[in-house]
């Protein structure tokens, strides 16, 4: 039992380590030595755990659809039914704060996006994102929350790439001005967005 805990624990301490290169330098840049480096293991070590690097990134994703399940579950779905847009702020709140404090799935995003983008595949975890988001949008389109002048599709991108972006933007400190939080640049951008 002692050593199944062990191995366990192991295995999470690579998954961090691997989650915090494939973040910063996504999966072509990752180096295992890097992730042997943060881990403190041997390189032998780490391989009997994971065969390889793509095994690694692959069990990063995997874990990170379960993820996402739960995160894109509707938690308003009892009554009372929050408006579409509230249930987008929500969404969009979620994500937010998993961008922030999940290291595992920025990297999965990281590495979705990579992948997606160089297969030209949509059907992953960051094209299912993307299709959650277009219909989000869509939905508070059609109750007039948003403005139906634009293409629920490019709004959603552009949603997402504030998401996206304020993951690997630095914190801006006084010297630059008034700090800005994603929850501000949401506010600014509903605000545009609204109709009327």
């Amino acid at each position: 039992m002692v050593k199944q805990a062990r191995a366990w624990l192991t295995r999470e301490r690579v998954l961090d380590a691997a989650a915090e290169e494939f973040a910063v330098h996504g999966f072509a840049a990752t180096k295992v030595e890097a992730v042997v480096a943060r881990t403190g293991m041997t390189k032998g070590a780490l391989y009997a755990h994971f065969g390889s690097k793509h095994q690694l990134a692959s069990e990063l994703v995997n874990e990170s659809v379960e993820h996402w399940k739960s995160l894109r579950a509707d938690p308003g779905a009892a009554p009372p039914k929050p408006s579409a847009g509230t249930a987008l702020t929500e969404l969009i709140g979620r994500m937010r704060g998993q961008f922030e404090t999940n290291v595992r799935f920025r990297a999965a995003l990281r590495l979705a996006a990579d992948c997606e983008r160089s297969l030209g595949d949509s059907h992953g975890l960051f094209g299912d994102i993307r299709q959650e988001m277009v219909t989000s949008v869509r939905r508070a389109q059609e109750e007039r929350e948003i403005t139906p002048s634009y293409p629920a599709e490019s709004l959603a991108h552009l949603i997402l790439v504030v998401l996206y972006g304020f993951s690997y933007m630095p914190s801006w400190d006084g010297a630059h001005g008034v700090p800005v939080e994603p929850d501000d640049a949401w506010h600014v951008l509903r605000t545009v967005l609204r109709v009327g």
